[in-house]
């Protein structure tokens, strides 16, 4: 061992190497935060859903309570660039236990929402696609494509082979999911480009006659919004509170922008890059959501928008809600242009998973160097330089997840993200108590800098630690966010009946996710000291590279 001038000691190395670029950290975290899920979010739910809700408002207000924990995140990777994220950092400042719930919440959730971009990929990505391009050419064999893809069994067939071949190009290294990675994000923002120059070279009056050309039938525009008037679609004024709630859809992306956080140990020059990518991730990716849908807004309305995603797609024949890259479709009449905006959403329609694939692979791979799993998951392949039992059995927890995700409507998208907030406050904690708990590491690190005389990851920290607890608030309080328990600030437990609400049970179940690293921690230092091992030792080390 030799010592740091943290006070701390480094072990030898894992056999992980530093394989992320710049360019590549900056697509990965962008890509984790996924812009077209964000604006699919933000499109179909805030105008029909939220009345008196303003989207761009919503972008503005999600970024303000994200940005502080970015730069808790980007500040703690510059200054511990190891991977399992904030398993490393709260382990080492807050103690083991601690630093075990707060990144076994994490893992659980990925291992569980794995079942959730897996879907959308078949859902968003690919149904849409088929059935857009099949309908504006009039192929009815893409049209059925498309509608198999959504189906159940399409999704967990669909959901199964992307799964497959994550997992086995991330135990061929880095290298070659970069590759990937850039390509395919280059084709993404293709897509999300020719939707802006649709947007800025249609009109309303163009959309309409589309519209009508498409159906068969004058006056579709119009009669989209009467529909859905007629079945209960409203509007209202603006209004800053159903501004606020619905951050809840684009918290759900943009808090990822700190992803490559989990794969520290793997990135070039962490110290600089982590520090600048997390946070201008956010900004970028709110800056080019913004912008498009203000031109949807422009351009097709806000009125359409709620009125179409209220009317689930009935009034224009279909299935489900057009996705925003299908209204561009038929904005613009081709079907070049829905092929490549349709590619284009593709690419975004899943980008989760592969952070949450890596992500949780790598904090496995951290809880087998300091001992809390079996040294299995510490495996890292000689050859590829990647823990491949651990990225097997990540893949076969997501494959598990899509199963029931594809077949259980009580599985909603936003729970989860409830515990991730629990864990965050738990880095903010670990933030604010760094400076003053571990001086010398602070002292070390490339973040040491002060403000007024304190500390300025502290500072961060509150911040972080009081947007986490709006966050909160606003979660608990959202009415489509599954875990709607809250009245303002009035509990809401039970329903009229006296039996406890849906919400309340998935809050339930969250919370049981919260706790079970403790338990995982328990349940290891009483194996390990029976061994003649004392667990907590492991934490007085800083983990391996």
């Amino acid at each position: 061992m030799t010592s740091t001038p943290a006070g701390l000691f480094q072990r030898q190395a894992t056999g992980l190497v530093r394989e992320a670029g710049t360019w590549s950290t900056l697509i990965y975290n962008i890509n984790f935060v996924s812009i077209g899920l964000m604006m699919l979010f933000v499109l179909q739910l805030e105008p029909a859903f939220y009345p008196g809700g303003n989207m761009l408002v919503s972008y503005l207000l999600a970024l303000a309570v994200v940005l502080p924990t970015s730069l808790v995140f980007a500040m703690f990777s510059a200054a511990m660039p190891r991977s399992g994220g904030d398993y490393v950092y709260v382990s080492r400042i807050l103690g083991p236990r601690l630093g075990m719930m707060s990144s076994f919440i994490n893992t659980v959730w990925w291992f569980i929402y794995g079942g959730v971009p897996s879907a959308f990929f078949a859902r968003y990505g690919l149904g849409p696609l088929f059935r857009n391009v099949g309908l504006l050419s009039g192929n009815e064999s893409l049209v059925e494509a498309g509608a198999w893809f959504v189906t159940p069994e399409g999704t967990i067939i669909t959901g199964i082979l992307l799964v497959a071949f994550l997992v086995a190009v991330f135990s061929l290294g880095l290298n070659v999911y970069f590759r990937i990675q850039n390509t395919l994000f280059v084709i993404a923002m293709l897509g999300l480009a020719v939707i802006g120059f649709v947007l800025l070279t249609g009109s309303t009056a163009t959309f309409q006659a589309n519209l009508d050309r498409f159906t068969g039938q004058a006056g579709t525009y119009q009669a989209v919004i009467d529909n859905a008037t007629a079945a209960g679609f409203t509007e209202a004024p603006f209004d800053w509170y159903w501004s606020l709630i619905p951050i809840t859809w684009i918290y759900l992306e943009l808090v990822f922008n700190q992803s490559s956080a989990y794969i520290g140990g793997e990135v070039r020059h962490a110290s600089r890059v982590q520090l600048w990518s997390m946070p201008i991730t956010a900004i970028v990716c709110v800056a080019i959501a913004m912008l498009l849908t203000w031109l949807f807004q422009a351009t097709i309305g806000s009125t359409f928008l709620g009125a179409v995603s209220w009317d689930a797609g009935a009034t224009l024949g279909l299935s489900s809600a057009p996705t925003f890259s299908e209204l561009a479709a038929y904005l613009s009449g081709s079907t070049i242009v829905a092929l490549i905006a349709g590619i284009g959403f593709v690419f975004w329609s899943y980008t989760w998973l592969p952070g949450q694939i890596l992500n949780a692979s790598r904090n496995l791979l951290a809880y087998g160097l300091d001992g809390v799993l079996p040294a299995r998951f510490a495996e890292v392949n000689e050859r590829y330089h990647t823990p491949v039992f651990s990225l097997v059995v990540v893949g076969l927890g997501s494959i598990a997840a899509l199963v029931v995700y594809a077949t259980n409507a009580d599985f909603t998208t936003l729970t989860g993200i409830v515990a991730f907030i629990v864990s965050f406050i738990i880095v903010s904690i670990a933030a604010i108590a760094f400076p003053y708990r571990k001086p010398a590491a602070w002292a070390a690190s490339p973040v040491s800098w002060r403000w007024g005389g304190l500390p300025v990851i502290s500072i961060v920290g509150v911040l972080s630690l009081l947007a986490l607890l709006i966050t909160l608030w606003v979660f608990l309080n959202d009415p489509l966010a599954g875990v709607n328990v809250l009245d303002g600030f009035h509990l809401k437990l039970t329903g009229e009946d006296g039996a406890p609400t849906k919400d309340a049970i998935r809050l339930l179940i969250t919370g049981v996710t919260i706790v079970s690293g403790l338990v995982v921690f328990e349940v290891a230092r009483l194996v390990r000291a029976r061994r003649g091992v004392r667990l907590e030792v492991a934490y007085e080390e800083i983990p391996v590279e």
